[in-house]
């Protein structure tokens, strides 16, 4: 029988392909029984054991006492190992189908992905542990269920092992029940109604219909199959309802600078917010899911914006691209005025301009009069909007930098960098104790008082780290080249090999139309950086 949640139960058959539930003993005793019964199952050691099953009971002198109850005609008939009685089978008949019925259950679950490991770990230490550790010492010499499972729950997760669970399904005669049926199992409660069968007098399996003997199945069922499952109730699911999305524009303090915007959409919609360009103000922190998809929850993104100081940037003073850019031949951007596109790159890469004036566009919006100095010297227009270019060099002082430019950085005796007197390579961290001006541009004067450009594709402030010593996760070549040309050297994957970083630099340095990816300097040449296939050690 199964009982699922508040409906009546019904009975589960265990071959429901058969052409009757009911057969006569002139019908077992045909030739050809066993070679038609039961349909759909393609086990012949099932079908064999079935039929041999009830020929034997259907021929067999077969003593029944209508007061005993069934436990007590199963201990008599079949001789259960471990049993003493009746009622010994009854706790060794519940105990081994309460765990079989958890362990399938388990199994149902990481088939469906819904597993709590923590959950079925106390679940089995508080009561499938003690249950089964009962089973391995009333029938011995048997397998050990204990030493099965426990090492599968001393292990700090597991989302597969009791898949196998499943293959007992079958000889449970529980093909009926779909994967999410069977993650529903209730073997607490399935064990309480098998205990109620097996303590009913056999008379309640025994019928007279129609002045003919009629036996249950139950009485035939032999040792340890499950008599009922119960399933939980499904979990009641509430109707989710989409939720929006705002989006707020505040500056640092929480105050609005532009009305909130509300996204709305279908449940499991995508959604994607933008930041503002707000005049004054400059982007500074973003607060939640840019981009991600409507929920029965509400969500928000807030973008915080800071006052933008004033405009330092002075005529025949350089800036540099911190995002991709065009240059225009007219202060009012169009898709023809474009000159020319330039990527967005890597500190040490980015494109140079020369401000030579300023221009306002046809709405009002401040432009940059520049010249490239990447090597072509065109002129024409960029944005003077400093979330896009920013000043080349440093304009306040800093405690400590760090040299980025691939070449090296040297330090001079005076300002106008002339005397030099140090050089210091990629990686060096260094101590500042003062920025001074020299012209348009400005020096870092540092602890030993010499002089450093403040150039910021030389240098960064802080201490900016780079891994020391790298270990290949695949095979990877070595070429000669930061854009990986001139190959020179192949590494097996078995080698796993590992190389000291003495130094990066970036692909396509002098192109301006395309980006460009991290390589590290190894001795020999250079190899990628992509995670995937190299990775930092200590």
């Amino acid at each position: 029988m199964i009982y699922d949640g508040t409906n009546a139960p019904t009975k589960n058959y265990w071959y429901p392909q058969a052409d009757s539930q009911t057969y006569t003993l002139a019908e077992i005793s045909a030739p050809d029984f066993a070679a038609t019964y039961p349909k759909g199952v393609t086990d012949p050691l099932m079908v064999e054991e079935t039929t041999d099953m009830m020929k034997k009971h259907a021929f067999a002198k077969f003593s029944v006492f209508l007061d005993d109850s069934l436990a007590q005609h199963v201990y008599d008939h079949f001789y259960p190992q471990g049993a003493d009685d009746g009622e010994s089978y009854i706790q060794l008949h519940t105990m081994y189908m309460h765990y079989c019925l958890w362990a399938i259950k388990m199994g149902a679950e990481q088939k469906l992905g819904t597993f709590n490991f923590t959950a079925a770990k106390h679940e089995y230490y508080a009561t499938i542990r003690p249950l089964l550790a009962r089973l391995d010492v009333l029938q011995p010499g048997g397998t050990s269920y204990v030493s099965h499972l426990d090492p599968i729950f001393a292990a700090d997760n597991d989302t597969d092992s009791l898949i196998p669970s499943l293959g007992a399904v079958p000889s449970f005669h529980l093909t009926q029940l779909n994967t999410k049926q069977l993650a529903r199992l209730d073997p607490a409660a399935s064990e309480e109604k098998d205990t109620q069968i097996l303590k009913k007098p056999v008379s309640t399996y025994i019928q007279n219909v129609n002045g003919k003997v009629q036996a249950d199945g139950a009485i035939f069922t032999g040792l340890f199959q499950p008599l009922t499952v119960v399933l939980s109730p499904e979990p009641s699911v509430a109707h989710a309802t989409s939720h929006p999305v705002t989006v707020h524009y505040v500056d640092e303090q929480g105050n609005t600078l532009k009305p909130d915007k509300t996204l709305t959409g279908s449940l499991d919609d995508n959604y994607k917010t933008e930041p503002l360009s707000i005049t004054g103000y400059k982007l500074v922190k973003t607060t939640g899911d840019e981009s991600g998809k409507f929920t029965s929850s509400d969500q928000s993104v807030t973008y915080t914006y800071r006052k933008a100081p004033a405009d330092v940037v002075v005529k025949n003073s350089v800036v540099y691209a911190t995002k991709k850019i065009s240059l225009y031949s007219s202060p009012t951007f169009t898709k023809k005025a474009i000159k020319q596109t330039y990527a967005k790159k890597s500190r040490m890469n980015r494109p140079m301009f020369k401000v030579i004036g300023t221009a306002t566009s046809k709405n009002g919006v401040k432009r940059y009069k520049v010249k490239d100095l990447n090597g072509k010297g065109t002129t024409g227009y960029i944005t003077a909007n400093s979330d896009y270019v920013a000043p080349l060099y440093y304009a306040k002082n800093q405690s400590k930098i760090t040299v980025i430019n691939p070449k090296g950085l040297n330090a001079y005796s005076r300002k106008n960098l002339t005397g030099k007197v140090a050089h210091y390579k990629q990686g060096k961290v260094l101590k500042v104790t003062q920025i001074v001006h020299h012209n348009l541009t400005t020096r870092f004067v540092l602890s030993n008082g010499k002089y450093v450009s403040a150039n910021k594709k030389l240098v960064i402030t802080g201490k900016y780290k780079m891994p020391k010593r790298v270990q290949a996760k695949t095979a990877i070549n070595r070429y000669g080249t930061a854009n990986l040309t001139k190959r020179n050297r192949h590494y097996a994957k078995k080698t796993h090999a590992t190389f000291n970083v003495t130094g990066w630099a970036y692909s396509n340095a002098n192109n301006f139309r395309k980006g460009d990816t991290l390589r590290y300097k190894v001795a020999g040449g250079y190899i990628t950086a992509n995670n995937h296939l190299v990775k930092a050690l200590k």
